[in-house]
């Protein structure tokens, strides 16, 4: 059976495909030599007998083509399906009428013929499972003499290419010289191959024999197979690939089984395990094929090879690739990560992640979020992951400038493996302030409020801070000042006494006058606030003490108030701090 591409294989076996057989193309030398002219031996009528018996051993199915050459090529029989006796008979007429009167011998074009021909049988519908056969007879040397634009024989090769291996070629050597040595290159022709030969029977006397020569070469035991699909898509553990088909056909009746080579010993089995399967001759025969993936199956590709073992070891073991690819399984816990509470400038307590995968390699942990205080202190490098549970500690580091704030990340772990995607956990923190931190912003807050207080002071008193903390300083100062008018001082210098240059909040009389003190009476002026108004009051320290007249203990002195201690007469002057009810005072005279 001839080798069929397994190309063309899947296009064919989606029709109806009847039962193989071989069609021979006869390719007969009809040159003069091969009835004796020119001194060799008459082997013509052996010739159309050894045809005559190739088409008597014919099986039912097979079709026969005849070509004659000499000068040129000539087709007797075009593609006759033996499915009778009277198909047979219908070839032996056209074998018998065969006449070898040729001059020349084109034995490069004989073999164009016949090989544009195999190509034409190939491309039929029903050309799955069958076996082109192209046998030549001739006698002697290519000839080409006076033929224009002959065809040689290794101009042929091209064509051998187009065929892909698929005819079987078959020289008849019926001379008694030398027979063309070009027959024994292109038989040996890397495109047949090996499916040429080179048959020397000289002067024809074996030619009864040549069906049972040749026919045992083309029904070799064969077996052609292919997957309906080799890309199966990814498959998860613990489950069943999709049916895949295997297209096969044998040219002999024969049980096969079907095993699956693991190199990885991975567990992947087929289901069902262990089967027999019966294919019959030339009949194509699809095998459903589906793989069990073991629960705890490794990710990653995993290259297997279905092997096809006939029971009778009549043919070679056949092994088809099989790539498998098994989803990774990257599974995180907890999928929430409570960090609780953490002041600022410190790390959190270690928490652990716990990640199961079928796949190994390494992977990175990241934190995803517009934070940037917050960082992670464990794991600081790549992660190892190993199938099965990998217990991964994390820690959280925040930085001293955080504020306190409820913060949720996302926590990625990207697998180096891309079969694998990334999984990721949520993760919640809440920062605190230290206690010192939130001391300096409540402090800076305050200075701030005096700040923008100072401002609006500033403002509103339309006064420098210098002016306001001088005006705050001399609040509690006495201001005004003390004319003497009674006894004169000796000095004019002396007769007014300036109460705001004393820079003083509270000053006895006896102190500023010298006079009061032989009087046996003192008071003394003080500085008194009262409704956030500043008033001056005159208190009696000893004796008596009259202001306008009025004897007091305690008195608010007014502008141009007269303060009388003895025989010292004091004016109070104020300016714009008039009595209420009295807007001014005159001097009484005692």
């Amino acid at each position: 059976m001839a080798l069929i591409s397994i190309t063309n294989f899947c296009s064919a076996s989606a029709q109806t495909t009847p039962k193989g057989g071989i069609d021979w193309i006869l390719v007969v030398d009809t040159s003069a030599s091969m009835r004796g002219v020119g001194g060799t031996k008459n082997i013509f009528e052996p010739v159309k007998n050894s045809i005559t018996e190739f088409v008597n051993t014919a099986r039912l199915g097979d079709t026969v083509t005849i070509y004659s050459f000499a000068q040129d090529v000539t087709l007797n029989a075009n593609d006759i399906t033996i499915n009778s006796n009277p198909d047979r008979g219908k070839l032996k007429q056209i074998i018998s009428s065969l006449q070898a009167e040729g001059v020349r011998t084109h034995t490069g074009k004989a073999v164009q013929k016949a090989l544009q021909h195999s190509a034409l049988l190939n491309k039929r519908a029903d050309a799955l499972g069958r076996t082109v056969s192209i046998v030549f007879l001739t006698d002697g040397l290519e000839d080409v003499r006076g033929i224009p634009n002959p065809v040689s024989i290794p101009g042929n090769t091209q064509f051998l290419r187009e065929q892909q291996c698929k005819p079987y070629i078959f020289f008849v050597s019926l001379g008694l010289k030398e027979h063309e040595k070009q027959l024994n290159d292109f038989a040996s022709n890397p495109a047949l191959c090996g499916k040429g030969q080179v048959l020397r029977d000289p002067g024809g006397v074996q030619l009864n024999q040549l069906a049972q020569n040749i026919r045992p070469a083309l029904i070799k035991p064969k077996l052609d197979v292919n997957l309906s699909t080799a890309n199966l898509p990814p498959v998860l553990p613990g489950a069943t690939t999709e049916a895949l088909n295997i297209n096969s056909i044998s040219n002999i009746n024969t049980k096969v089984s079907l095993q699956l080579e693991d190199p990885n010993q991975s567990g992947i089995r087929l289901i069902p395990r262990d089967r027999t399967i019966d294919l019959a001759a030339n009949q194509a025969t699809v095998i459903p094929v589906r793989l069990q993936i073991p629960p705890e199956a490794k990710g990653g590709a995993n290259n297997l090879r279905l092997v096809l073992i006939s029971a009778d070891q009549a043919i070679p073991p056949i092994k088809i690739d099989l790539p498998v690819t098994i989803q990774s399984k990257l599974q995180i816990q907890p999928t929430k990560i409570d960090f609780g509470s953490i002041e600022a400038g410190k790390t959190t307590e270690t928490q652990t992640l716990v990640i199961r995968s079928n796949i190994s390699g390494t992977a990175s942990l990241q934190l995803q979020g517009n934070f940037k205080d917050v960082s992670m202190a464990e794991p600081s490098a790549a992660i190892s992951l190993q199938p099965g549970e990998t217990k991964i500690p994390v820690q959280l580091q925040v930085t001293d400038n955080s504020f306190a704030s409820d913060r949720t990340f996302t926590l990625i772990l990207t697998p180096d493996n891309s079969i694998a995607n990334p999984v990721s956990a949520e993760v919640h923190l809440y920062i605190l302030m230290p206690l010192w931190r939130k001391i300096v912003i409540w402090l800076l807050l305050v200075l701030l409020v005096l700040l923008i207080a100072l401002i609006v002071v500033c403002l509103i008193q339309r006064k420098t801070p210098l002016e306001l903390v001088e005006d705050f300083r001399n609040r509690n100062r006495l201001e005004g000042a003390l004319v003497v008018l009674e006894p004169l001082p000796q000095s004019s210098q002396d007769e007014e006494i300036s109460l705001t240059h004393l820079q003083k909040d509270r000053v006895c009389l006896s102190d500023l006058i010298p006079a009061i003190a032989a009087t046996n009476s003192d008071a003394e002026l003080v500085t008194v606030w009262r409704a956030g108004k500043k008033n001056i009051d005159l208190q009696c320290l000893k004796g008596v003490i009259f202001v306008n007249t009025k004897n007091i203990n305690t008195d608010e002195l007014f502008d141009e108030d007269i303060i009388q201690i003895g025989n010292v007469k004091l004016q109070f002057n104020w300016i714009e701090h008039q009595r209420p009810s009295e807007p001014s005072s005159g001097q009484t005279n005692f």
